[in-house]
């Protein structure tokens, strides 16, 4: 009997965090701080420290134990709060490692205070440690409180075609058909581009279909690139509309193709993708975006520019 109200207490702490958890999201996105460090942050901060309060630890169970059961209650509350929320399970999967972080540093900081509660050291790391993660959670709700979001990622390969080979390999329809990074494999590819030629000012269209739960509730969406400038050497376009998933993690500013003449059959490519990253904290989120968008233009250039050589 006394398991099972155990029990009982355990899942009624779990569905009061869901809807706790759930109300807290919602009202950061209608005040639209969804995209700040308080949600990525403050919210997984704020539920490990309820939970570490609730639940009470069993002193016979090593701290190893102790983490794995905060973490599967966690996991409990993020995945029934998704579904409370209808969040698509890329979300889910961007949300994860930043989550279980958070989660992971306010256990530690539990466990060492309680371990070492009656030294005097002690009595600085527990304050420390709270106060850079709540301090670290206002990033982005205000301008101010930004760390730089314009990035431009650079990419260089040597192709063996010249110059105008390449450009007639631009010119010819687009399939994208080869495997990706393992990263980029979370997001689905277009289905449709629409592009016509390279002139200045043609405007070329990518359709995107997103499945948010896998192989229901589709969302579609598109990119318009406009050719903004060619040369003999370069290539300019810029993103004059993004109504694809990808906007809810950064918008895409500009495109810049560059040919450098090596030998008569060898070209040097330089291909640049310039964005603003509109997730925070910068920590997290610019690493792993610049990676995303690394692998991105290496694709393209190996599909695209460069189709033949693997």
């Amino acid at each position: 009997m006394h398991d099972k109200n155990k029990a009982k207490i355990k899942w009624n702490i779990i569905l009061l965090m869901i809807a706790l958890c759930s109300i807290s999201i919602r009202l950061l996105m209608h005040y639209r701080f969804d995209q700040s460090a308080l949600l990525y942050i403050a919210v997984p901060f704020c539920i490990a420290l309820i939970l570490t309060w609730l639940v009470k630890p069993n002193p016979n169970k090593s701290w190893k134990k102790q983490f794995f059961n905060l973490s599967i209650i966690s996991l409990i509350i993020m995945l029934g709060s998704s579904i409370v929320l209808f969040e698509g399970f890329i979300c889910v999967i961007m949300f994860m490692p930043i989550y279980f972080f958070v989660i992971f540093l306010v256990f530690i900081f539990k466990y060492l205070s309680e371990k070492f509660r009656n030294r005097k050291t002690n009595q600085l790391f527990s304050h420390v440690l709270p106060i850079i993660l709540i301090l670290s959670a206002f990033e982005g709700t205000h301008p101010e409180l930004s760390i730089q979001r314009h990035n431009t990622v650079l990419v260089t390969q040597i192709i063996d075609s010249n110059i105008e080979q390449i450009m007639n390999k631009l010119n010819a329809p687009i399939y994208l058909q080869k495997d990706r990074d393992w990263f980029l494999e979370l997001f689905p590819m277009p289905y449709k581009i629409k592009a016509t030629n390279l002139r200045k000012g043609e405007v070329h269209e990518i359709y995107f279909r997103y499945h948010r739960w896998f192989i229901t509730n589709t969302q579609e969406g598109s990119m318009k690139m406009k050719i903004e400038n060619v040369e003999h050497n370069q290539i300019e376009t810029s993103f004059v509309a993004d109504t694809s998933y990808i906007a809810k993690y950064l918008k895409l500013k500009s495109l810049k193709l560059k040919f450098i003449p090596i030998t008569h059959e060898k070209t040097q490519i330089e291909f640049s993708i310039s964005y603003e990253r509109l997730l925070d904290p910068a920590w997290y989120f610019d690493p792993l975006q610049r990676y995303g968008v690394t692998k991105s233009i290496e694709f393209l250039l190996d599909e695209v520019v460069n189709p033949y050589e693997n």
